[in-house]
């Protein structure tokens, strides 16, 4: 199998593990549907079953890419509306998976290109991530006035607080998934030889600095705060790694339920931690 072929496989995998992880509070997994009224692990499973051809063909195209990465935005969004139009589909209209294409689409499309360039490292990727996002924070959030009507859920939350959600992250090189992400991952499973353990570990840790705008458009800016301030205790006890964090991260699952919170964007920013991990240790 060519190199660029394997990317897609890699993003599929981490993706299907992820979804595949328990406990995830707020989140769906095999044994529950967390905060979700309207999507369960079946449909996920399907929606990333479309998400896998995507992946492939946008591998393919940054692989082929001639021209700059500060231009590479526009044909990236294009492919990934194409996916996300089949993955609605597939769901019926429900929104599973659309932040995750976005996120994707440019961790892939960066792979694909640097693979062609002998130069593909995870290093490389959060910059080129960087490159061909640069300036999408000012340009789409920067100028939008409070009285403009249809906000999406990311810029009404920039509107009221700030905050920049996945824009910031990527045009910033996922610091989250560099920094904090994939180095807890790597810590958990050096002592656990596990990849669910890990994985529930490297959440907790993406929860805790997260911007979550998934969080604010459902329950508020308080809750927000919460989820960040309630991850950071479970790590100062060691997280999944110790019998008291475990218990924790057991309590915030039903404490997640009563409120209906879903963490999703730190759910996203874990599979492309897992996509970085894999990566690393078999390109």
């Amino acid at each position: 199998m060519k190199k660029v072929d394997i990317l897609g496989e890699l993003a599929t995998r981490s993706i299907l593990l992820e979804v595949s992880s328990h406990p995830k509070p707020g989140l769906v997994t095999p044994f529950s549907q967390g905060a979700h009224r309207d999507m369960d692990f079946t449909l996920f499973m399907k929606s990333t079953a479309v998400l896998s051809q995507g992946f492939k063909e946008v591998s393919h195209f940054g692989y082929n890419y001639k021209g700059d990465l500060e231009n590479m935005l526009p044909p990236l969004r294009k492919l990934g509306l194409e996916v996300e139009h089949r993955m609605f589909e597939v769901t019926n209209g429900i929104n599973t998976q659309k932040g995750l294409i976005f996120l994707f689409y440019l961790i892939l499309g960066s792979s694909g290109y640097l693979l062609s360039k002998r130069k593909l490292s995870t290093k490389n990727i959060s910059s080129s991530v960087a490159k061909i996002t640069k300036g999408i924070t000012e340009k789409e959030l920067g100028t939008i006035k409070k009285s403009k009507k249809n906000l999406s859920k990311g810029e009404n939350t920039f509107v009221k607080y700030g905050i920049t959600g996945i824009r910031g992250e990527v045009e910033k090189g996922l610091p989250t998934v560099m920094d904090i992400g994939l180095p807890e991952f790597k810590k958990a499973y050096q002592i656990t030889q596990d990849i669910n353990k890990s994985s529930l570990h490297a959440l907790i840790a993406i929860m805790s600095v997260a911007e979550d705008t998934n969080i604010i458009s459902r329950n508020g800016i308080d809750a927000y705060y919460d989820v960040q301030k309630k991850a950071s205790e479970i790590l100062q006890v060691g997280g999944i790694l110790t019998p008291i964090g475990l218990s924790k991260i057991l309590d915030l699952e039903m404490d997640f339920l009563k409120r209906n919170i879903s963490p999703g964007g730190a759910a996203d920013l874990l599979s492309a931690t897992l996509f970085y991990y894999f990566l690393e240790k078999e390109i």
